[in-house]
Parts: C-alpha cells; sequence; structure tokens
C-alpha cells in the first residue's frame, strides 16, 4: 500500500513539474483582438487596423487610451508604434480588482518610432496617458511567456556606441553597406545605432525597422527627419535648413550617442544621389565641432562634447580598407552577414521595383576609406573598430 502512495506520489510530482515546464516554455501571443481598447477622444480602432499610414492623434492637452486584458491570460508587453517620434506618455497599470500596481514614464524609456513596454504579469487594465500632439499607428499587446524572434522588443542604446552607421534614407543601410549592420550587431555583439538623415514616410520607416530587425539590430533607429528629395546638393541643403542646421543636427546625435567609429556614404553618392554626397560632406565637419566646446553649446550643455575615434567613408581611397560580408558566422545561423543583408533588404516592400542588392556589388559594398582618426592607421585593414578598444 504504502509503495502504491509512493508511486501515485511519484506520478503526480512528474505531472506537476511537466505543467510547470509547459508553462515557463509557453509562447508569448498576440492577444491585443482579445483586449477591448477605448480612447478618451474616440478613434480607437486606428489604433489595431494595421495600418501605419494612418493614426489616432491625443486631442487638447492629453487623452487617455484604456486597455481591458482578456482574463485567464498573463500579460507580458505593450508595442507602441509612434507616427512620429514623441516623448510625452505614460503608462499606468492595475491588476483585476482596480489596484494600482505601478505608472511607468516616457523619460524611462528611448524616445524612438516604436516604444516596448514589459507589463506586469497581473495587469488587467492599462491607461495610457498620452499629451497633446502624440499620433500612435499601432498598439499591440502580448501575453506572457517566450516571446517569438519577430516580436520587436526595442531596446534602450548603451550609453556609448561603438559603431553608428549614418545613412541619408531608409534602405540605404542594406544596399550600400552590406553586411555591416548584422555582421557588427549580431556576430559581434557590439553597441551600433543606425542614424537615418531623412524620413522617407512612416511606411518606409516601417520597413526599415522590419529589416534591423531582421539583421539582428535590436537598438531603435534615429530618425533626424530632413525632407527627402532627388534634388542637387545646393537644393537638398536648403531643404534641410542651410549648412549649419545639418551640422548641429549630426552633431547632436554624435554628442547624444557618443560612438567610437562612424561610418557613411561615398562622397560622390554611391551611384550619384545628391543626399547622399550631402551626408558625407557634412559628416567631415560635424565629427570635428562635436569636440568642440565652442559649437552648438545647447547640446554640448545637455550631452557633453564627445570626440570620435575614426570615420571611413564608403568607396573612398583614402587609407582604404575592405570588408568581409561573405563568411558564415555560428552567430547567424550558418548564414554569412550578407545574405542577413538581404534578408533585411526583402522587408523594404516599396524598394523592390527600384533597387536591388545587386547594386551594392556593383558599388563595392566591401570598400570604405579611413578618412579621419584620431587611432592612428588601421593595420590588419579588415575591421572598423581596430585600434578603437582603450588599453
Amino acid at each position: 500500500m504504502n509503495a502504491r502512495k509512493t508511486g501515485l506520489c511519484l506520478i503526480l510530482l512528474m505531472i506537476v513539474l511537466a505543467l510547470g515546464l509547459w508553462a515557463m516554455g509557453e509562447e508569448a501571443a498576440d492577444i491585443t483582438n482579445e483586449c477591448t481598447i477605448t480612447a478618451s477622444n474616440g478613434g480607437a480602432k486606428k489604433l489595431s487596423d494595421g495600418r501605419v499610414d494612418d493614426y489616432w492623434q491625443a486631442k487638447k492637452t492629453e487623452s487617455t487610451i484604456t486597455i481591458d486584458l482578456p482574463a485567464g491570460k498573463s500579460a507580458g508587453g505593450l508595442l507602441i508604434e509612434w507616427f512620429a517620434k514623441f516623448d510625452a506618455f505614460e503608462l499606468t497599470e492595475y491588476d483585476e480588482a482596480g489596484a494600482l500596481i505601478e505608472t511607468q514614464h516616457s523619460a524611462d524609456f528611448f524616445r524612438g518610432h516604436v516604444s516596448w513596454l514589459d507589463l506586469h504579469e497581473n495587469a488587467r487594465r492599462l491607461k495610457l496617458r498620452v499629451f497633446q500632439g502624440g499620433r500612435i499607428c499601432s498598439i499591440k499587446v502580448y501575453s506572457g511567456g517566450e516571446y517569438p524572434a519577430s516580436v520587436q522588443r526595442w531596446q534602450n542604446p548603451a550609453d556609448k556606441i561603438d559603431l553608428m552607421l549614418i545613412v541619408a534614407h531608409q534602405d540605404d543601410e542594406e544596399l550600400w553597406f552590406g553586411g555591416l549592420l548584422p555582421y557588427y550587431s549580431a556576430v559581434r555583439g557590439k553597441n551600433v545605432q543606425v542614424v537615418y538623415m531623412t524620413s522617407c514616410g512612416r511606411a518606409r520607416i516601417g520597413e526599415a525597422l522590419n529589416g534591423l530587425w531582421v539583421m539582428g539590430v535590436k537598438t531603435v533607429p534615429e530618425v533626424i527627419g530632413f525632407k527627402n528629395s532627388y534634388s542637387s546638393v545646393k537644393e537638398s541643403t536648403r531643404l534641410w535648413g542651410g549648412k549649419q542646421n545639418i551640422e548641429r543636427a549630426l552633431v547632436r546625435v554624435i554628442r547624444e550617442y557618443r560612438p567610437d567609429v562612424i561610418v557613411t556614404h561615398d562622397m560622390k553618392g554611391e551611384y550619384g544621389h545628391p543626399q547622399h554626397k550631402l551626408t558625407a560632406m557634412r559628416m567631415m565637419d560635424a565629427i570635428r565641432a562635436a569636440a568642440d566646446p565652442n559649437k552648438y553649446p545647447d547640446s554640448a550643455k545637455q550631452y557633453g562634447t564627445w570626440r570620435v575615434k575614426k570615420l571611413y567613408l564608403h568607396l573612398s581611397d583614402t587609407r582604404t580598407i575592405y570588408m568581409d560580408w561573405d563568411t558564415p558566422c555560428e552567430e547567424l545561423d550558418g548564414r554569412t552577414p550578407l545574405e542577413m543583408a538581404e534578408l533585411g533588404y526583402l522587408e523594404h516592400h516599396s524598394q523592390q521595383s527600384r533597387y536591388n542588392m545587386d547594386m551594392g556589388r556593383e558599388y563595392d559594398y566591401t570598400k570604405f576609406g579611413l578618412v579621419y582618426s584620431t587611432v592612428g592607421d588601421d593595420v590588419e585593414k579588415d575591421d572598423f573598430l581596430e585600434n578603437t578598444v582603450d588599453p
């Protein structure tokens, strides 16, 4: 009898352990359609229609979005896609009895086009308070569990960036720079920040976010937001507010993110794009200005000054190096960095009929020139970060 009881106890224990392990490994799900979403000024349907070209907007001084989660499911996370960069919101969580759990403030998060907020597992009601001017394309609510790789949980930038890639438009990061982002983000595990000079529209920003995530970039990109145009360098300079305004914007991102190395376009604009040229031209002055406390004192006061160690321009013949994007990497499940970049570019659906990765081969995306250095010349000539590690 005792043996039978012992056996039953062991079986029950095994069942409990199995259920616990199953629960621990349960995959998080998108439960947005199971939630009840309302807004103080109406238009809540726009928050879950999946369109990024449409948005809900806060009215007056502020508006509140209320999200009631389904019973029986633990809360996991909230993904907010903003129509434009926004930094004035807060999220309050309540349990089933209506008791306050906590309030999270936007000052605690990186302000970009996407915000990810972890939720308390017992949260049953969320109140998102959005101040005047906030525009939201989409809200997604996830249950607790293991998140699929496709869920974009964007991270805050590190206090200091190893490598910053500054490009003119959404899609330039793959087309002209090959496997740079997959290699340094996913393979090397470095702190990488992508900066776009222009905004090509919210749909293309969404495509860029998807492409970056596929390539292993986890830090949400910065979009300066200048006007996208194929006008001349002179006209683009005017559209971007003049040389000083462009330099001021570049100095600000350099001081804010503090990169050791910056990589950007060819001075000839790859295939001749004036805004590629303009980005490279103004970068040459911006890196020096970023280290000067007398230049652009507002950002110097906010972030301090910063001295970049190295600047590389695509296709430059100055102290040229060549990068290898074609070696399979274990960190990429046996794929090459270039193959991952090609997968990232497939997310740019709107551009597929106009450009392709073969253009990058034509304008050699392995060739770069070291045009500025405070740490001497490269020796190995196969790594942007050579000589940047402090002794």
